[in-house]
C-alpha cells in the first residue's frame, strides 16, 4: 500500500533527524558569556572550586569531574554528567558563579570523558 510506504519513509526521516540532533547536542559549543560588569561572589556550596581556579596561574585549566568533586567535597549532580547546559556560563546557577566570579568561563565540556576546560577571560588579574 501507498500509505505503508509513506509511513515508513516518515519514520526513516524522523530517525535521521533524531540522530542528527543527538550529534549536534554532543558537539555543541558551550555558550559564550561576556565579562561581568559588576563583581559577584560564589556561593558557599562551590567556594572551593572558585578557590581552586582563583589560585591557578593558568590561562586554561582542564579538570575532570572527579577533580571538581574532590575540590568541592561532594558529588556533582547527575545533570552535570548528562547535560552540557549544566556547565553554561550563566549567573543564574550557583556552580557557574564559582568560576565566573574568579574570572574564568567554560570553553569546552566533554561529557564522555567527564572533563571541563575553563579559560581565564580576565587573564592577568
Amino acid at each position: 500500500m501507498e500509505y505503508d510506504r509513506i509511513i515508513l519513509e516518515m519514520l526513516d526521516r524522523i530517525k535521521a533527524l533524531e540522530d542528527e540532533v543527538a550529534t549536534l547536542k554532543s558537539s555543541a559549543p558551550v555558550v559564550e558569556t561576556k565579562p561581568l560588569t559588576k563583581p559577584i561572589k560564589p556561593g558557599k556550596k562551590y567556594r572551593h572550586l572558585a578557590e581552586l581556579l582563583e589560585n591557578s596561574k593558568e590561562k586554561k585549566m582542564s579538570l575532570t569531574f572527579s577533580q571538581i568533586e574532590n575540590a568541592i567535597g561532594f558529588s556533582l549532580p547527575e545533570s552535570a554528567r548528562q547535560y552540557r547546559e549544566f556547565w553554561a556560563n550563566t549567573t543564574t546557577h550557583s556552580i557557574a558563579l564559582s568560576w565566573l566570579s574568579v574570572g574564568y568561563k567554560t570553553v569546552d565540556v566533554n561529557l564522555a570523558n567527564e572533563t571541563v576546560v575553563f579559560e581565564r577571560y580576565k587573564y592577568g588579574i
